[in-house]
């Protein structure tokens, strides 16, 4: 238990205002759920800024400030309340973010820091190479001369207050003065979900659908890879026997969430999206649309999805000529960004590092053979138009 001082008649009412306005900050919100369960709010790692001390680790008054006093006195950082009563202003562009003021790996506001986090494929696929990886959630989103990342301001315009369809074309919305990294985590509910860990068959997880902003994605059976039946986890890097997520001998996805439907919420086949992120290819213009589902519709279906094709011309751990395969969109792509590839593809992929700086035709190669398909595919496409002439997403032969 958190021991404290007796409060003071002024510190009592203080706090007695902070919860009214709580109450009302988020009325009409889907953040009801376990929050002490969650990984800010548990009581022996959760949030605890270092100017607020004086209240209990993982309590409210860590983020959010009634009138920005505390003792007469507003903490560290000074000008507060924002939106929803942070301390600090909630968004204001691709690197100034209330996030960063603890998710950084110096210098961050919670006391005794923040556990690293990394990228996707250090944290989750094994490759540690120096470069590699981003050592902290903004540095994931800071790529300016290389690499890529997901462009928050896009977000922002995109995506919250705008009437979206997930990929079975049922509308949802978020309110438009959301945190942009509240669309996919609610920090109310986002647990810490590494290393991983199934106790009880329940899987800790640090997602939520923007469709279903009030509920974790993976924490139930049906919410996880498996449950689409064939699919396969890539290798661990480096390794022929281990697999991601969890580096042990888990093929089946089973302990890992279906990113694809926390994706596919916004990127499908229905939701327009016009990007200016500076990092993208052509930009500023229209995402490329994807239809990961098994069937045609509006583009068509892709064959690294859903879609029940043959897979041909692959190298281990996936085969040739089975009923079908089921790629996760984070088996090739970091969710918050890459530090050198375009198009937020990992730096490895299925146990090989790989390199994809330029929209180059011999690097598409390059990419496509140390992944999954080999040298069986010899060079005669390359020779022709390249991987991503014919296989994009959305391409008549399905894409990448």
């Amino acid at each position: 238990m958190c021991e404290q001082k007796p409060l003071s008649g002024r510190q009592l009412a203080a706090r007695i205002i902070l919860a009214l306005g709580l109450a009302l900050a988020f009325a009409g919100l889907s953040h009801a759920g376990p929050y002490l369960d969650s990984a800010h709010g548990d009581q022996s790692t959760g949030v605890l800024r270092t100017s607020t001390a004086q209240y209990c680790r993982g309590n409210c008054a860590h983020c959010h400030e009634q009138h920005a006093s505390v003792d007469d006195s507003e903490p560290i950082p000074r000008g507060g309340p924002d939106r929803y009563l942070l301390f600090e202003e909630n968004a204001a562009g691709q690197t100034d973010n209330f996030c960063f003021q603890c998710h950084v790996s110096a210098g961050g506001m919670q006391s005794g820091g923040v556990p690293p986090n990394r990228s996707y494929s250090y944290t989750f696929g094994g490759h540690t190479a120096a470069g590699s990886y981003d050592s902290d959630i903004k540095d994931a989103f800071s790529h300016t001369n290389s690499g890529s990342s997901h462009y928050l301001p896009s977000i922002v315009s995109q995506v919250l207050g705008r009437t979206m369809y997930d990929a079975q074309n049922i509308p949802w919305s978020l309110p438009a003065d959301l945190n942009p990294c509240d669309a996919c985590h609610n920090p109310h509910l986002a647990q810490d979900n590494s290393p991983v860990s199934l106790a009880g068959g329940v899987l800790n997880t640090a997602v939520s659908r923007p469709s279903d902003h009030g509920s974790l994605l993976g924490d139930a059976a049906d919410e996880r890879a498996s449950a689409a039946g064939d699919y396969q986890a890539p290798f661990w890097f480096g390794r022929t026997d281990r697999f991601e997520p969890a580096n042990d001998s888990v093929q089946d996805g089973s302990n890992l969430p279906d990113y694809n439907r926390l994706c596919t919420d916004c990127h499908n086949q229905y939701n327009t999206i016009y990007s200016e992120n500076p990092r993208l290819p052509g930009t500023p213009r229209n995402l490329r649309k994807i239809n990961w589902t098994p069937v045609d519709g509006v583009v068509t279906a892709d064959a690294h999805g859903a879609y029940d094709g043959t897979p041909k011309r692959i190298q281990p751990p996936y085969s040739d000529n089975v009923s079908n395969i089921t790629l996760g969109c984070l088996d090739c792509h970091e969710p918050h960004g890459s530090t050198t590839n375009i198009y937020l593809i990992r730096t490895s992929v299925n146990g090989a590092a790989v390199s994809l700086t330029a929209e180059t035709d011999a690097q598409w190669l390059d990419f496509c053979q140390a992944s999954c398909h080999g040298s069986r595919h010899g060079s005669r496409h390359y020779n022709k138009r390249g991987c991503p002439g014919c296989h994009y997403h959305g391409a008549s032969r399905g894409g990448f």
